[in-house]
């Protein structure tokens, strides 16, 4: 699950990661995630405090009136923002969602759903990221279809033990 070619490698985000393992942390995280394999999420630019995903639509993503599920569309914004904080933290340490607010701002259709994750304010117990998800065409047009804005409590992995 690396990026894609065109990912946003070498993208100068302002931040600076406390590991120089991010993007393996990162990547291996979502590896185990076994609802992100079903949903067939992955990650398309790991940067310090950016990750970008995408999913390919399909049936299993859809509700009952063949539109992309909010459930789906949330499940990536929370991906890519909590994600976007984890390319900030230690090798020790891990983070976790505590409140996540959406706003969908129209129905999804089309080929596949894009997301942004960046971190707006990182700390050492709390941070805060937005994400921005896209619906996308065969023909590469992309509409906004959602924002959302989340808070992720910082802990050392121990503690979660």
């Amino acid at each position: 699950m690396s990026p894609d070619d065109n990912s946003t490698v070498g993208r100068d985000t302002g931040w600076t990661p406390a590991s120089p393992h991010f993007h393996a942390i990162v990547t291996q995280c979502l590896e185990r995630q076994e609802f992100m394999k079903h949903i067939g999420c992955r990650l398309t630019a790991i940067e310090p405090g950016h990750v970008e995903a995408q999913i390919t639509l399909d049936k299993r993503h859809q509700q009952h009136d063949g539109l992309s599920h909010g459930g789906v569309i949330a499940t990536l914004a929370d991906v890519v923002a909590g994600f976007s904080v984890y390319t900030l933290l230690t090798d020790d340490q891990l983070t976790v969602t505590v409140d996540m607010m959406i706003s969908f701002l129209e129905a999804a259709t089309g080929t596949h759903l894009r997301a942004v994750g960046r971190v707006v304010r990182h700390g050492t117990t709390t941070s805060f990221a937005r994400a921005e998800v896209f619906a996308c065409t065969e023909n590469k047009a992309e509409r906004l279809i959602a924002i959302a804005q989340a808070t992720f409590a910082v802990r050392n992995r121990l503690q979660n033990r």
